[in-house]
């Protein structure tokens, strides 16, 4: 046994120490059930659950050159919490000399290394070394107190040197953490004080009680700031307010600090004020180094007489508004502010941002924690463009000095309408944020910037993940999600542009975090400017009623800058009539029903409104017609030819461009739609589902087009190589067509591109280059000799683009005689030019087509 003469144990040393008080924090009790021999008999090291387990064997790298980049896994190395999961079943481990025996080894062999540093090594934030990191020294002390107590409890035998070993291991811990300056006041201090009084628990010092009397005064000044006079924990994160309150209850439980009631008190504030920090789900907030993981411990059993309640700790730098803690959380609604900088700890630059939950779930949410690892995700996580609120060009809050709370008030304005008010003063940049937000329905931002010089400046908003774009207009957008309605965004200001992400690594962003290391694409909305003086204001809404509700109110009470002419714009579902045809509108593909016979369809997918017609027969075969220049004076919505679908025994599908709609005055799209969304990318997806949904194989189905509707079949044909394809004077070069619709289209598609970066990223969107050595049916293209510029400009230069060992694929014929994978029918009519053929020639070269190839 470990010998008891001398001043190595102290009396306390007999008494088992509760597992609690040492702060293990990974893996509890339980967890390692079926798998505790493994962890001993293989020494296993896995700091955390996304990890790869290690073995420890020595001799260990301490400094883990391998992972240098991993900052939290050398810290844990360091901080040998590789003993955690063993701390958790030590007690009943029946081999437990086994464990004490790989205990000292470790302790030996991190000595042999470390033994000879000074007693009073300070480390930075960063440090070149994690030996005498301040959290390290702190779990490193906490296993060694376990480990003693432990030997001593259960009457484990040492040999002499080992026990010599192991009491200056102790005693160089109590050295370091009783040193003044190697101190940290924040919740790594929390772990560097109970390591010192744990480790005075179990040995005999000198300077006991002189060193007690410093390791409570440290316990207070640490209470002190890491809460609030209200209970709310001040390092930026919601997440370690549960870790850092947890932390503190076993803290107290040992009852090692009951000689100071008002730090018990103070742990009691921040207890009740978990339910604050939590979303209806009792998932923490995602500001700061915080992730969504369900907080068990909190207790929504305190009722309010009020449906929606409103919180009281303004001076911490946090706010909320919420329903009471009886509503079910599928009917709850929150919204939470932060304003919050106290020092850099767990601090991300999200001052003034917020996270709103509605209809059982997030609406627009923070993106999360990350990690500690050094890289690109970690420092997009921690930037202002992560964040919901307003990035400013130049402006880096972690460079000034903490300004504490930033929140000025939280208030009920009356009607069901709450505001949450806070600002930032600093002499070149200001910005003020208003939210006013009525819960289950709508949320105004208003962003009044006032900055010394003009700056460019984005207002984010990040969607929880489910969501998907519906429409674009303009400034306007629409987004769906299964089975929770739709999200509108409006931002009224004129002269911002719109920029929209979903996992985008070129330019990082568009991410949500809700695990460590596990991040996912998601919708980033950014409302982008450039002024000295500038008010933003946006709307968000959850419905169409909602929407036209909270406009007018932001145009009557904040004078936003609304065109209520144009509040129609938003609504999505107005079908488009024909008479004695049926209409449905859907914000998903499964929600399209085909019902045989005449119907108009919408349907929203990923950012694209497809409108068309269909005429559903008792066939196993599909024409698809995509149209050529519309009409404006008819409307956006042109179903052409779409009497004809009575001509044919097959199934017909008729569709309107959807790059032509409200917002601008095209006559001629081709299917490109906006950047984000390419149109003949979702259409691809779109007739697939079709075919699915009709059961018709893709070699039945017939792809037509003339002129503009001529180029979409033929983009087509890579998408579906076994169906046949027919084009009639197609444009084949969009960039080589009418100066004028072309500009138009790319003006409204690409807005603010040059041509040249145009062709540069999108050249494969502006041109046809088939595939045809994948193809198993025919492309036809009817060209009509008197059609000047498009033998000049496009079918010209395709057929000279084609590669010499396909030029023997195709045939070029006056007189259409079978067909090969490319087939080019020449036809003269001298008065149409590029006009289309009238009806009953047109239906002549379809139906040839058919029965040629015995569709």
């Amino acid at each position: 046994m470990l010998c008891k003469n001398g001043n190595f144990l102290s009396n306390n040393s007999l008494a088992l120490i509760p597992i609690k008080s040492f702060l293990h924090r990974i893996f509890p009790s339980g967890y390692y059930d079926d798998k505790a021999d493994l962890v001993v008999s293989e020494r296993l090291f896995k700091p955390r659950k996304d990890c790869e387990p290690v073995s420890l064997v020595p001799p260990i790298d301490w400094e883990a050159n391998n992972f240098n980049e991993d900052r939290n896994w050398r810290m844990q190395l360091q901080g040998w919490a590789g003993f955690h999961p063993i701390m958790n079943f030590f007690d009943d481990y029946p081999r437990k000399d086994m464990i004490v025996s790989y205990f000292l080894e470790i302790a030996q062999d991190w000595w042999g290394s470390y033994g000879d540093d000074p007693d009073d090594v300070v480390t930075t934030r960063m440090p070149v070394s994690y030996a005498w990191y301040d959290m390290s020294v702190g779990f490193r002390a906490l296993v060694i107190a376990f480990f003693i107590n432990r030997i001593e409890y259960f009457g484990i035998r040492l040999e002499h040197a080992e026990r010599d070993q192991l009491y200056k291991l102790a005693k160089k811990h109590v050295a370091n953490l009783s040193t003044e300056k190697a101190f940290s006041l924040n919740n790594h201090g929390l772990f560097q004080i109970q390591g010192l009084m744990s480790l005075l628990q179990v040995i005999e010092h000198d300077n006991s009680d002189s060193i007690m009397a410093y390791g409570l005064k440290k316990m207070e000044d640490l209470i002190d700031s890491q809460y609030d006079k209200s209970g709310i924990h001040l390092e930026h994160s919601p997440h370690y307010h549960f870790y850092a309150t947890d932390t503190f209850e076993a803290i107290i439980a040992s009852g090692w600090y009951d000689s100071r009631p008002e730090l018990i008190k103070r742990v009691e504030h921040a207890i009740n004020a978990k339910k604050w920090l939590v979303d209806p789900l009792k998932r923490p907030i995602c500001i700061g180094d915080s992730i969504l993981t369900e907080q068990t411990s909190v207790s929504f059993d305190l009722d309010s007489d009020a449906d929606v309640v409103m919180s009281d700790f303004n001076s911490s730098g946090y706010c909320g508004v919420r329903s009471a803690w009886r509503t079910e959380a599928n009917k709850a609604s929150m919204l939470f502010m932060t304003g919050m900088y106290h020092s850099k700890a767990h601090k991300h630059r999200d001052c003034l941002s917020f996270d709103w939950f509605d209809q059982g779930a997030r609406i627009i949410c923070d993106s999360g924690k990350y990690g500690y690892r050094s890289d690109k995700y970690r420092n997009y996580f921690l930037s202002s463009r992560a964040h919901n609120s307003v990035e400013i060009e130049g402006f880096d809050i972690i460079k000034l000095k903490p300004y504490g709370s930033a929140i000025e008030h939280v208030k009920a304005l009356g009607n069901d309408l709450f505001e949450l008010c806070a600002g930032l003063d600093f002499p070149a940049i200001k910005h003020h944020r208003r939210l006013i937000f009525k819960p289950g329905r709508w949320l105004i931002v208003c962003d009044k910037l006032d900055f010394v010089r003009a700056r460019s400046f984005t207002q984010w908003f990040h969607l929880e993940k489910d969501f998907k774009l519906v429409r674009m207009i303009e400034n306007s957008l629409i987004f769906s999600r299964n089975n929770r309605g739709l999200l509108f965004i409006d931002c009224t200001h004129a002269d911002v542009s719109i920029r929209l992400h979903k996992g985008d690594e070129d330019s990082m962003q568009g991410y949500i975090c809700e695990k460590d290391y596990k991040y996912e694409a998601a919708y980033a909305v950014g409302f982008s400017g450039f002024g000295r003086d500038e008010t933003v204001v946006t709307v968000l809404s959850l419905d169409s009623s909602a929407r036209e509700e909270a406009l007018l109110h932001a145009k009557k009470n904040i004078n936003a800058d609304v065109d209520l002419k144009k509040l129609s714009a938003g609504n999505v579902a107005a079908p488009v009539p024909i008479p004695g045809t049926k209409h449905q509108s859907a914000f998903s593909l499964d929600e399209i029903k085909f019902k045989k016979g005449k119907s108009t369809y919408r349907v929203y997918l990923e950012g694209v409104c497809f409108n068309f017609y269909a005429n559903i027969k008792d066939s196993e075969k599909l024409i698809v017609m995509f149209p050529g220049a519309t009409n404006r004076s008819k409307g956006s919505v042109d179903y052409q030819r779409f009497t004809w679908s009575n001509e044919f025994e097959e199934s017909v599908i008729c569709f309107s461009d959807p790059t032509i709609n409200d917002s601008n005055s095209l006559s001629i799209g081709w299917f490109q739609n906006k950047e984000e969304a390419y149109g003949i990318e979702r259409l691809h997806t779109l007739l697939q589902y079709v075919l699915d949904q009709l059961s018709i194989k893709q070699e039945n189905l017939i792809l037509f087009g003339s002129s503009a509707g001529g180029f979409v079949s033929l983009k087509c044909a890579n998408l579906f190589p076994e169906s046949p394809v027919v084009a009639i004077n197609p444009q084949i070069y969009l960039f080589n067509y009418s100066k004028l619709h072309y500009q138009a289209m790319i003006d409204y598609v690409y807005s603010g591109m040059s041509h040249v970066e145009i062709l540069n990223k999108y050249q494969d969107r502006l041109e046809v280059s088939n595939e045809f050595s994948s193809r198993r049916s025919p492309v036809f293209i009817f060209q009509n000799r008197y059609d000047v510029k498009h033998v000049q400009k496009h079918l010209s230069p395709y057929l000279k683009s084609i590669e010499p060992d396909l030029c023997k694929e195709y045939q070029v014929l006056d007189i259409y005689k079978g067909y090969s994978s490319l087939n080019i029918v020449y036809y003269e009519d001298e008065l149409s030019g590029h006009s289309p053929p009238g009806k009953s020639d047109t239906l002549a070269m379809i139906n040839s087509v058919l029965s040629s190839i015995k569709f």
